[in-house]
């Protein structure tokens, strides 16, 4: 049994209260004003300074010693506009807003986490801070608690995040080196003729031409080759302005997304030259723009080690090294870049029931999941981040 396995078990009750209070009283990406207050009182009750950064983000450091390296733990906040459909006794309050992605859970564990390492901070070799981060939904909010120096005063070393997944028992994961893919934005807008259907030689249909791009971006999919995984995919068209009247313009909308920056434009390259071909041969003008990407998450080979140690202490065999890359983007990859840090999923399925995926109206997880999850992160601040960093 781990030695901190009877205080843990002792704070669960008030994670799962803390946890459970979040999923009543969700807020969307950029409004989460009254979520970020409720954290930062939590943290001063615990007794660590709190501050309001970005509008809606929190930041609080507990500090050991100034000439200690410094570790972070980010733990997303926002929810998802999505009516919920759960029907649990906690269930949102907020019409048309849920926490359908566990942003409420891990939440729920970084306050456990505060309170844990504060009772503890003599036996610390590291200070600690914690981002509480808004708008990462909509991947925004890691740049904008850059902007509001989250990772700086003092230095952040290393950082750490984690993610509440529902798919299989309860578990943990770690991927070696890339754990997220390279994400990006697709705009493709084609721009054909207008005219009266009576006189459809005159026009050029950009509706048309919209199904030969989606033909095309499949064709991208089942045929082209790559050594890392990717995928590219149409979500939105919008068109045309009247039944009656050729349409001269169609906007699309998706995504591509791929297991490493090589691959990623790679792929891009393919979907130029692909809209110039439907260009050619539809006569109309196809324009692809990539509106915003977020780079991929590498994670750093010692942390891997470190986390692979720890999780296996305490999942036994469940703390697994995953090597299939699951191609979800996550924008706290910008933290990544000022410093090396890991990124690890524990598994909460909830078992003799129907567990919903991600973003599912009935999305939800299990909540024994916390007293593990906080047992691996405990001791991952208590034995490894305050190590030597690498280089």
């Amino acid at each position: 049994m781990d030695p901190m396995d009877p205080e843990i078990t002792e704070l669960l009750p008030e994670v799962v209260g803390i946890r459970q209070h979040l999923h009543m009283y969700p807020e969307v990406s950029g409004k989460e004003y009254q979520t970020a207050h409720y954290l930062q009182g939590c943290l001063h009750k615990i007794g660590i300074p709190a501050k309001i950064v970005a509008q809606t983000g929190v930041v609080s450091l507990l500090e050991v010693n100034p000439l200690y390296p410094t570790a972070a733990l980010r733990a997303e906040i926002d929810a998802l506009p999505i009516p919920e459909k759960t029907g649990v006794p906690y269930q949102s309050r907020n019409a048309g807003v849920m926490h359908a992605c566990g942003h409420d859970g891990i939440a729920a564990t970084a306050l456990g986490l505060a309170q844990l390492l504060k009772r503890h901070a003599d036996q610390l070799k590291c200070n600690v801070k914690f981002l509480f981060e808004p708008s990462e939904e909509i991947g925004r909010g890691a740049k904008s608690m850059l902007a509001a120096h989250a990772m700086e005063n003092p230095k952040v070393d290393r950082i750490l995040v984690f993610h509440y997944t529902n798919s299989e028992p309860l578990g943990m994961e770690i991927q070696r080196g890339i754990s997220t893919a390279m994400v990006g934005r697709l705009e493709i807008s084609i721009q054909g003729k207008a005219a009266h259907w009576c006189s459809r030689e005159a026009g050029i249909d950009a509706i048309s031409a919209s199904e030969r791009v989606v033909r095309e971006v499949e064709g991208i999919n089942a045929g082209f080759v790559s050594d890392q995984p990717y995928v590219v995919g149409i979500g939105t068209i919008h068109g045309g302005i009247g039944h009656n009247i050729v349409a001269d313009s169609v906007k699309l909308t998706g995504t591509l997304r791929a297991a490493g920056a090589d691959a990623f434009h790679k792929v891009y390259d393919c979907l130029q030259k692909r809209m110039e071909m439907v260009e050619r041969q539809t006569h109309t003008k196809v324009t692809v723009r990539l509106a915003s990407s977020v780079p991929p998450i590498y994670n750093a080979p010692n942390l891997v080690k470190a986390g692979m140690r720890e999780g296996r202490k305490v999942f036994g065999d469940k703390c697994v090294l995953g090597n299939k890359l699951y191609l979800a983007g996550d924008n706290a990859a910008y933290y990544f870049q000022k410093a090396e840090g890991l990124r690890m999923v524990f598994f909460a399925q909830r078992q003799g029931e129907e567990n919903f995926p991600l973003h599912n109206p009935q999305f939800n997880f299990n909540e024994a999941v916390f007293r593990p999850a906080l047992t691996v992160l405990y001791n991952l601040f208590m034995n490894e981040m305050g190590n030597t960093v690498s280089s």
